[in-house]
């Protein structure tokens, strides 16, 4: 039966191992009676937490009280392990690898609070090696493996300033940009690897309606995006908003010649009204004297004679029938806000804040 020992008689035969090394290890742990893995054990144990935890029958009041320390200390090594699977996602690579960093992280942190952590304990629980573990310590990390995770840490840099919003192109483009040689295929394997993604639009929801398939309606503007002075094209859209309350819808005009929105509203219908208040609002801005070309598709409200009246001294044209890329351009701004900011919350109160 093994025997057990007190937490004073380890301490003392500790200090009379560093009274006495001139007998070495072995010899002091054969004076003491004892092995000398188990007074080695000790010695470690000491210097790692800066103190010797009581484990023998002797120290505890009944067996229940030792079932009960044990009990605590399968607790603790679970609450440690649920800790680490909780914090391994967000280290980059493979989730072994993951589990092994937030492993040796966790005991790094204790050893410096002085508060003892058990590896071995952790590592039983997750189900992962410690032989495994021990290999992966020792383990020097080759140029490629070093590049690779530098690569991850710029990735991870560049999507936290962009506010989680941009994937792998963009990321790539900003990469490339800094010298870093590397394909937009590449990063996405790694933003995958590191589980991370862009923002992405949510299903689309019809807000205007085509009315009008006459051939009377043109594209003018027939995608030349690009005018050569400002306010010599505008174009138009609605989109939808969705909020807590219900939907609520975007009327917007942008600029081409500086892809700017010059005016916009917001209301909780699709009447005219909001289209002819939204353009108002770009005319009292811009003060235009120059006739414009107006684009938009051929919804209700862009075929409407209060649109046309309000547009009178305009050129007005019109994407073809189910055609979004006629007017990409707006169409594309009205996506990004919705992918990058308006979809990642919920709305409530929009009109309040609005008419405050």
């Amino acid at each position: 039966m093994a025997k057990h020992y007190d937490k004073q008689f380890k301490l003392d035969a500790i200090r009379y191992y560093h009274d006495h090394r001139e007998l070495g290890l072995q010899g002091c742990a054969s004076n003491l009676g004892i092995s000398h893995q188990t007074l080695s054990r000790w010695q470690k144990e000491l210097r790692d937490t800066g103190d010797i935890e009581s484990r023998g029958s002797g120290n505890y009041a009944s067996d229940e009280a030792k079932e009960i320390a044990r009990l605590k200390r399968e607790l603790r090594d679970a609450q440690d392990a649920l800790d680490v699977l909780k914090k391994s996602h967000q280290h980059s690579g493979k989730m072994t690898e993951a589990i092994y960093l937030e492993v040796t992280e966790r005991a790094e942190a204790a050893h410096k609070a002085k508060r003892r952590v058990s590896v071995s304990g952790m590592l039983k629980i997750l189900g992962v090696s410690r032989s495994g573990y021990r290999a992966w310590l020792k383990h020097v990390p080759s140029n490629a493996e070093k590049r690779r995770e530098s690569v991850k840490a710029k990735i991870k840099d560049i999507y936290d300033k962009s506010k989680q919003n941009y994937g792998a192109p963009k990321i790539t483009q900003v990469l490339r940009k800094t010298g870093e040689t590397i394909s937009e295929r590449t990063v996405g394997q790694y933003m995958k690897q590191m589980g991370i993604k862009a923002q992405w639009v949510k299903p689309w929801t019809i807000t205007t309606r085509d009315s009008d398939f006459s051939s009377k309606l043109q594209n003018i503007l027939d995608e030349q995006f690009n005018p050569e002075r400002p306010n010599a094209v505008w174009c138009s859209d609605i989109t939808y908003i969705w909020t807590i309350d219900g939907f609520v819808y975007l009327t917007s005009i942008m600029d081409l010649y500086s892809r700017k929105i010059i005016a916009w509203t917001l209301s909780n219908t699709l009447e005219v009204s909001c289209v002819i208040e939204t353009i108002n609002k770009a005319k009292a801005k811009r003060k235009i004297e120059e006739p414009l070309i107006m684009h938009s598709d051929r919804g209700v409200q862009y075929v409407s004679k209060e649109y046309k009246r309000v547009t009178a001294n305009m050129q007005c044209s019109y994407s073809k029938k189910a055609y979004p890329w006629d007017n990409a351009c707006i169409e594309s701004f009205h996506s990004l806000i919705k992918r990058e900011w308006l979809n990642r919350f919920k709305i409530r109160d929009l009109f309040f804040h609005r008419q405050r």
